[in-house]
């Protein structure tokens, strides 16, 4: 059981600076004008956080424990509020920072002037302090490493504000999310990401008042505890969903912006106009199908239709109140439907369904799938093969 948790222990660690440069490099918009940036912030810190625990309790690294014990305890006060502030941008359509959100700040600035005495003190000095937590694990807290306050003051504090932070998330959450449209990053990830932030602040309660309280002095592997399993699971499982749904690395969901996307603009293109180019376009769909094509783009219906792109784009804003993206995912959709009616779901699998569709990946249109049709592929075809 040590190998599988040190395995698991391993891998978050790897997964939070992984997610960092996911962040930075998949991120679609301007990055530090979005609410991305606080949830960067957050898994640079908790990355710390995780890579600490590990050389405490998994694998004993005497000089990374000296680095981040004592020196970056005061970004611990900031993991919260980044996740406050990344909910509240999310749902609240990028709310940006306001003077008073530096409040927010205060006890971090408290805690790197109080330990700016030990900060200063040498490597050799920090060695020791290191050594002593991993003979006793009471060290974590009982060490006066501060000028002012102790340690263990501090994690009662962070403690406290932790679990308000994620009161006031929650409570911010379930009052302004839109209950009319179903979107993965707000009704899926979010409540996901918080859940996490509950199952951490159970994980600190745990480690860091009811473990040193026990009879356990000497700092070793603790992997039995459940506490352990279900924190570092819950944070597993959150972490590597990026690979199962991306969605949350790109722009958030928007109101406004999707409104003006949608925009009529101000010219107008006769209603026999419109009519010309929902036949020829019907035509060509059914006639040819390019939509199967995983790089179908809206410059090529363009080209091949010999029709303009700002026709086409007026087209769909005035007659399907949506854009040629949404339509494209339509039409996929609509011809993912007709391979399930017609029993090829039998032949091949549903995810090789998707890719025949033109969709790029399992993920997107299972996704896609299930916001358009309002159940997953895989419902779809048993309620199908029922009838």
């Amino acid at each position: 059981m040590h190998e599988i948790y040190k395995f698991g222990h391993s891998l978050a660690v790897f997964m939070s600076f992984f997610i960092i440069l996911l962040l930075l490099l998949k991120s679609s918009g301007p990055f530090f004008k979005s609410p991305k940036r606080f949830l960067f912030f957050y898994f640079l810190i908790f990355g710390l956080f995780t890579l600490l625990h590990y050389c405490l309790f998994v694998e004993w690294h005497v000089e990374i424990v000296a680095v981040l014990f004592g020196n970056f305890d005061a970004f611990f006060y900031l993991l919260y509020p980044l996740a406050y502030f990344y909910v509240r941008g999310m749902v609240r359509e990028n709310v940006v920072l306001r003077p008073k959100d530096l409040l927010h700040l205060i006890p971090f600035f408290i805690q790197v002037l109080d330990m700016l005495p030990y900060s200063l003190t040498s490597f050799a000095h920090k060695i020791l302090i290191a050594e002593l937590i991993k003979f006793d694990i009471h060290e974590l807290v009982k060490q006066q490493l501060g000028f002012f306050f102790s340690t263990r003051f501090h994690f009662y504090v962070k403690l406290l504000l932790s679990s308000l932070y994620v009161f006031y998330s929650c409570q911010i959450y379930f009052r302004f999310r839109p209950r009319n449209t179903k979107n993965f990053i707000l009704h899926y990830w979010i409540p996901g990401f918080l859940l996490v932030q509950i199952l951490l602040i159970l994980f600190l309660t745990y480690f860091f008042l009811i473990l040193p309280s026990s009879n356990q002095f000497k700092l070793t592997y603790q992997g039995n505890s459940p506490w352990n399993y279900l924190g570092l699971g819950s944070y597993l499982v959150l972490s590597l969903s990026v690979f199962y749904f991306p969605e949350f690395l790109y722009a958030p969901y928007i109101h406004a912006e999707r409104e003006a996307k949608l925009k009529i603009p101000n010219y107008e293109l006769s209603p026999e106009k419109l009519i010309e180019i929902e036949t020829k376009l019907d035509l060509y769909l059914e006639e040819y199908k390019p939509f199967l094509k995983a790089t179908f783009s809206l410059a090529q219906l363009s080209a091949s239709l010999d029709i303009p792109v700002h026709h086409f784009n007026y087209y769909f804003r005035k007659t399907q109140q949506s854009n040629f993206l949404e339509q494209r995912m339509r039409w996929r959709i609509r011809h993912a439907k007709e391979l399930i009616d017609a029993g090829k779901d039998k032949v091949i699998t549903l995810e090789a369904i998707g890719l025949e569709s033109g969709f790029q990946s399992r993920t997107t249109f299972f996704v896609n799938f299930k916001e358009l049709v309002g159940e997953s592929p895989s419902a779809y075809a048993e309620r199908k093969a029922s009838n």
